[in-house]
């Protein structure tokens, strides 16, 4: 849980904001540090709804150009991007997501590059999130038999490792991904419009699986 938060009050920047879609190109003039890591963060109406529903934020830095996003969620760790250019042109997030996980004898750390599809509709968001499938897709690598470090990218052995578990984990991310553009749009003051397309619809695509 976020701790030794300091309060400050939105600037007027920030209430001139709502509602002005060419404001998310004017981003970094938000009075907010720059770069926001461990536990001292700033709150906000975006930072504080992650705090509400119990998101670990462990870093916040946005630039002109994006803004990076580093959090704990149910026993993951997730480092994401949200490119200010593309926002409204890519329906997608693509994530790296670590987790440590132990075996019997030895311990690991596997890191999964993956892309998630933003929910084309307006559904009803679940902050309660449990990642029981990402859990037990991660938990698959506590018995392979590969040596450390080990980096996968072959598609086909990644969609027989993903394939029992594509589904749920797409449903997972969902709520995650909704969750986020709701942190975004209070961040910015600005409800992006993705641009959605038939492959959005396939599911989240896991691109490189790293254990070390």
């Amino acid at each position: 849980m976020l701790e030794k938060i300091v309060n400050i009050n939105p600037g007027s920047d920030y209430k001139k904001a709502a509602g002005n879609p060419k404001y998310y190109k004017k981003v970094n003039s938000f009075h907010i540090a720059g770069s926001i890591s461990n536990d001292s963060l700033y709150i906000s109406p975006a930072t504080s709804l992650l705090a509400a529903i119990g998101w670990k934020l462990k870093r916040l830095q946005k630039d002109s150009e994006k803004i990076h996003l580093l959090f704990e969620l149910d026993g993951f760790e997730f480092d994401t991007n949200f490119f200010l250019a593309e926002i409204n042109q890519n329906a997608k997030v693509d994530y790296k997501v670590k987790k440590n996980v132990h075996g019997f004898a030895t311990e690991i750390i596997v890191t999964v590059t993956i892309c998630a599809p933003i929910p084309s509709t307006a559904e009803k968001i679940d902050y309660n999130i449990k990642l029981v499938e990402l859990a037990k897709f991660f938990e698959q690598f506590k018995s392979l038999n590969v040596k450390k470090p080990n980096t996968i990218t072959e598609q086909n052995v990644i969609e027989s490792l993903l394939l029992n578990h594509k589904k749920s984990i797409t449903s997972e991310f969902n709520n995650i991904n909704k969750c986020l553009i709701n942190f975004l749009e209070k961040y910015i003051s600005y409800k992006p419009a993705f641009h959605h397309s038939i492959e959005d619809d396939s599911g989240v695509i896991v691109k490189s699986i790293h254990i070390q």
